[in-house]
């Protein structure tokens, strides 16, 4: 019988029991003049009080929801950030000069507001960022997440979160896997509106969320879809949570095919290791040690394996590891920079 390997058990453990990231909301105290991260949100979460139009905190939650909701969160940046980190308040009394903490927020009546609402915010049909979480992420860390890595790769054009109901626990694999699929159609709709409004996606997407984008993009293909999904400017998923064989076809079914696509790649991804042991496989995409295997596909693949620094477990390492952080902006530059 297959052992469960004692590293990864108390690993899930450690997660099992550390403090999870909620949104603080405190206006910006005047004099205090802090940079502002503007995070725009869409999401298909349900709200824990229907009747109340809140983006932040923990009034999205993880119960699935068809509709989709559209939002924008400020975020203040402390004076004193460090790159690839999210400087929770924590236990300690929210503090503008120490802390992320949310300033402002608004809802949108539709996804026709929301379009109008990033015109109003940057550049009419300006290329946007949009981010997908992955696996075990609550809607707050959704949020301060891309925050964190839009402020520390100086990115200069707006971000969008897609906040998909994961369970937001180390226990919920099975449910996050099921969220993916019934989350399909509402990252479709995200970028059809995208789309219609004439801005350019770059999609970036993280663990699971690698999934998600996969999968929504081979349906757009396959639905006839084809432009909205032309008008994905670029796609880079991080740490993939895919199986490889999985990977290869549904690559084989999007056409057009996002360029550039970038898998960023790490042999040390210890959350991977139990993704793989979940599904009784050797490696997942995220972990692939030979390209050769992902056949003639038009895809570049960057190891991060050896970089240094970053949260514990190599699986964040492109949003927490500085010196992983500095390749990556030296590689692509800045997204809109």
């Amino acid at each position: 019988m297959t052992r469960f390997p004692f590293s990864i058990l108390l690993g899930l453990v450690l997660l099992a029991c550390a403090p999870r990231g909620v949104v603080t909301l405190m206006p910006t105290l005047a004099g205090a003049e802090p940079q502002v991260q503007q995070v725009f949100v869409a999401s298909n979460r349900l709200p824990r009080k229907v009747e109340q139009s809140i983006f932040f905190g923990q009034q999205l939650g993880d119960v699935r929801d068809p509709t989709l909701r559209f939002g924008r969160v400020d975020l203040s940046v402390p004076p004193a950030h460090t790159t690839g980190q999210i400087e929770w308040p924590g236990s300690a009394v929210p503090d503008p000069q120490k802390h992320f903490i949310v300033s402002a927020s608004v809802g949108y009546q539709n996804a026709e507001a929301f379009v109008a609402a990033l015109d109003q915010h940057g550049a009419p049909g300006e290329e946007v960022v949009l981010f997908v979480h992955g696996f075990n992420i609550n809607n707050a860390e959704a949020i301060y997440r891309l925050g964190q890595v839009a402020v520390d790769y100086d990115a200069r054009v707006p971000v969008i979160a897609f906040s998909w109901p994961s369970a937001g626990s180390p226990r919920g694999y099975a449910y996050d896997r099921d969220s993916v699929m019934f989350s399909r159609d509402g990252l479709e709709t995200l970028l059809t509106a995208l789309d219609q409004g004439g801005h350019g996606v770059l999609v970036v997407a993280h663990s699971m969320g690698s999934q998600l984008v996969m999968e929504t993009l081979r349906q757009m293909s396959i639905s006839g879809n084809r432009a909205a999904l032309a008008n994905v400017t670029g796609v880079a998923l991080i740490s993939p949570d895919i199986d490889e064989d999985v990977f290869v076809r549904q690559a084989s079914r999007i056409k057009p095919f996002p360029r550039p696509f970038t898998l960023l790649v790490s042999e040390r991804d210890r959350v991977l290791e139990l993704s793989a042991f979940l599904t009784g496989k050797p490696t997942r995409l995220g972990s692939i040690d030979d390209p050769a295997r992902l056949g003639r596909l038009p895809v570049q693949v960057i190891d991060l394996t050896d970089m240094k620094g970053g949260a514990r477990g190599g699986h964040l390492t492109a949003f927490t590891a500085p010196e992983a952080i500095r390749l990556l902006k030296d590689m692509s530059g800045s997204p809109g920079g």
